[in-house]
């Protein structure tokens, strides 16, 4: 079977790859069209209904499909052409946003509209990923990982402090649904126009409904095998999945940690952000070179022990506010020392960035490590499996952690989170030994 990796010169860049770039941004324009999504129903379902309860439902049915489509998701790209899949999606997208407009109606449209859009998406993730080491040669995995990381920071950036707040305020949210429509439609131009991509060694219309569940099963227990099989694969699953949880959870927490801990106002909340972009796009511009010199896991468990560290340090900052308020009036004076426990503003901004940096060397070079060694016959079913684990992984924190931080405090589950991660860490690296040996190249590793 030809390969549909694009053929470029030993020394051409990434950046002279006409068929990624279309990939690329196509990504960006899409993701930045997915947050600004979310902020607009996040918005109109407040309005409407102003009851966390309505919201709690909202934020459910973006989980759901998620853990119930995932995995099927993975089998259909694995017998479909990954550009077909990528186009039909986009359209889809941009078809479904168009619902959102019937939000006046009644909050149950919002709830389906929620459901059949993250439905669709997870078609759309695992072809996505499966694509890329399609279209650039192993050499550039990890930057192309470090780009579509950082864009879909920016993404973040752009979609909901930019696109989603002023369009809404000027125009109201029914034109941020319509404007959002027409960005999955130039997004489904943008994919298009990749090359034809590799036909399917399986077809999708092998499968029988009589039989689809029992193949899914047994396809997806292959894709499982072999990812706990080949311990440098589940490792690197693990820390892609573990970091994807963090965010979410330090979303959640976030406004209450610096309401509570810091005492400021939780709009103030953006201030402690920006210096975690800050340090994933430092880190987005160095990882390339960073893993080829010592290595992609050894990146991840790092990324992995500095995120627990600093999830830590953040939970134990404020016993230290009197010092640091004592030893800041030594060495600059009282006046220009800020009040209170606001003192604590200018290390947890430090403590933010060591989080993003945490979060970009355990997730973009594990990202790689599965792009690389992923069966090609067998890449969808193993990003949807990934994809799953992190949906099923972010429940019962956002479903609970909440709750917990009322009983024991915000502080206490801001440590315990970083003492989970800090122990997933140690227990990767008790393997070190078995993922150095397992670094020898290897174009595909088969199925058990």
């Amino acid at each position: 079977m030809a390969s549909s990796a694009v053929v470029e010169s030993p020394r051409a860049s990434i950046f002279q790859n006409r068929p990624f770039m279309l990939l690329w941004a196509a990504q960006f324009i899409s993701q930045t069209a997915q947050q600004a999504i979310w902020f607009g129903m996040i918005i109109v379902v407040e309005q409407v209904s102003q009851s966390s309860v309505h919201l709690s439902a909202a934020i459910l049915s973006t989980i759901i499909p998620g853990v119930l489509l995932g995995l099927i998701a993975g089998v259909v790209v694995d017998r479909t052409n990954k550009k077909t899949v990528l186009v039909i999606t986009n359209f889809l997208r941009a078809l479904t946003v168009l619902g959102y407009l019937l939000y006046s109606t009644s909050l149950y449209v919002v709830y389906a509209v929620n459901f059949l859009f993250v439905g669709i998406s997870q078609f759309f993730g695992p072809a996505e990923a499966s694509t890329i080491p399609a279209l650039v040669p192993k050499r550039h995995l990890v930057t192309a990982n470090s780009l579509f990381n950082l864009t879909f920071t920016i993404s973040q950036l752009v979609g909901i402090v930019l696109l989603a707040p002023w369009v809404i305020k000027f125009f109201g949210a029914s034109a941020l649904f319509v404007i959002t429509a027409g960005i999955y439609l130039v997004a489904g131009v943008l994919t298009s126009l990749l090359p034809p991509g590799v036909a399917p060694e399986r077809s999708l219309s092998s499968l029988r409904r009589s039989t689809i569940v029992a193949i899914t099963r047994k396809e997806l227990s292959e894709a499982w095998r072999f990812i706990t099989f080949d311990r440098r694969t589940w490792w690197a699953m693990v820390f892609v999945t573990l970091s994807s949880t963090l965010m979410l959870i330090l979303a959640m927490l976030a406004p209450r940690y610096v309401v509570v801990v810091v005492g400021i106002q939780p709009e103030d909340a953006v201030f402690l952000f920006a210096p975690a972009g800050f340090g994933i796009l430092t880190m987005t511009l160095l990882l390339g070179r960073l893993a080829r010199r010592y290595g992609e896991m050894t990146l991840a468990y790092l990324g992995g022990f500095l995120s627990g560290i600093a999830l830590v340090a953040m939970a134990v900052l404020p016993s230290f506010a009197p010092v640091l308020r004592r030893y800041g009036t030594l060495l600059f004076g009282g006046p220009v020392l800020p009040t209170g426990q606001s003192i604590l503003v200018p290390p947890l901004m430090v403590l933010s960035a060591a989080i993003g940096v945490g979060f970009a060397l355990a997730t973009i070079p594990s990202q790689a490590v599965l792009m690389e060694r992923a069966p090609v016959q067998s890449r969808g079913r193993i990003f949807a499996v990934l994809l799953m684990m992190g949906n099923v992984a972010a429940i019962a924190p956002l479903a609970f952690l909440g709750a917990l931080a009322d009983l024991i405090g915000v502080n206490a589950v801001v440590a315990l989170v970083g003492a989970a991660t800090l122990l997933i860490a140690g227990l990767g690296l008790r393997e070190r030994d078995q993922v150095i040996l397992a670094r020898a190249p290897r174009e595909e590793i088969p199925l058990p």
